[in-house]
């Protein structure tokens, strides 16, 4: 046989081999679909430059939960914005998905229930949480859910393999003496203890965290300053579209990682100024762990309250026996 005509006939038998070899890994002949080791060898990859490996071109998936609270709303319309993707996170997601317009991935999750957060967390990079208790005990109440609850949320982020968690928290969860967070503990059930609680749990987790402590969720966004602070040391007010601002900026910002900080509205401040306070945040900074007791000031306080109405009340007597 002539060479020349064998050749090409030969070439063309060794690439349908291989294309069929090729195939006969891919296909999964029981159902005639492809597997998983091939559809992955098919997705675009970049190279990693830091750890000069190759990874999937992938959009960032930011997890929110409570999402159907008052601030988490604000965070999911925030992220809207954004080149990420987003799977919200709520006690009753029919409800939520009614009430919140977006295109959404809504998934039903509650903190106080752990084995609901193994498939919400699964693929997530980021976590943002602006879970909330209600006054008094129960499963609803400050230890079940800003405490247990938050130690839930970091293990089961951590098996998900979450990078960065970010958590509301409020003033007064580093100690702060003052009528605010006195009157929070006393009559909310010890409810900035707990915080301070789960916060200090997240911090020694080893997950990267940004944990943000806003003052007094009220006023109108976006027309004051806002200021930065740190060791629970500044009281004030902050409207909730800021504070689910500055958890977004968070979330694509080196600085925050592994800050604690506290939040407040300023109207001295320039409104954009405080995406540049990060920076100067330090890590390890966060105040004490609040007792949520009595502060022996207030003590004090009411000692010398009661000694005064006793000696008014002596006094009083005094005169009536005098006349």
């Amino acid at each position: 046989m002539d060479l020349r005509k064998l050749l090409p006939i030969t070439i063309l038998v060794l690439f349908s081999q291989a294309g069929f070899s090729h195939d006969s890994e891919c296909l999964n002949l029981d159902g005639q679909e492809f597997s998983r080791p091939c559809i992955e060898r098919l997705i675009p990859r970049s190279l990693d430059a830091e750890n000069n490996m190759l990874t999937p071109m992938e959009k960032p998936l930011i997890v929110v939960i409570g999402a159907s609270g008052r601030t988490g709303r604000f965070v999911l319309e925030g992220l809207a914005n954004k080149d990420v993707r987003i799977r919200a996170l709520s006690r009753n997601i029919e409800r939520a998905s009614a009430d919140i317009s977006g295109n959404y991935e809504w998934v039903q999750a509650d903190v106080t229930q752990p084995e609901t957060l193994v498939m919400a967390f699964q693929g997530s990079d980021i976590i943002i949480s602006t879970i909330g208790a209600k006054p008094g005990k129960g499963p609803d109440g400050p230890e079940s859910v800003v405490y247990k609850g938050v130690i839930n949320l970091v293990d089961e982020a951590k098996r998900a393999g979450a990078q960065h968690i970010i958590y509301m928290s409020s003033i007064g969860a580093g100690g702060a003496e003052n009528f605010s967070t006195t009157f929070l503990n006393l009559f909310m059930n010890k409810t900035l203890k707990w915080k301070s609680l789960g916060e200090e749990y997240m911090r020694n987790s080893g997950i990267d965290f940004t944990i943000i402590r806003p003052g007094g969720l009220r006023g109108e966004p976006g027309v004051s300053g806002i200021k930065f602070g740190q060791g629970d040391e500044i009281m004030g007010y902050i409207p909730r579209e800021d504070v689910a601002e500055v958890m977004i900026e968070s979330a694509f910002n080196l600085d925050a990682v592994n800050k604690t900080f506290e939040i407040i509205n300023d109207e001295n401040l320039p409104v954009g100024a405080w995406r540049d306070e990060f920076k100067n945040l330090k890590t390890g900074e966060y105040g004490t762990i609040a007792s949520g007791n009595l502060p022996v000031s207030y003590w004090v306080a009411l000692f010398v309250l009661l000694i005064l109405i006793v000696v008014l009340i002596r006094r009083r007597r005094m005169r009536k026996k005098a006349a």
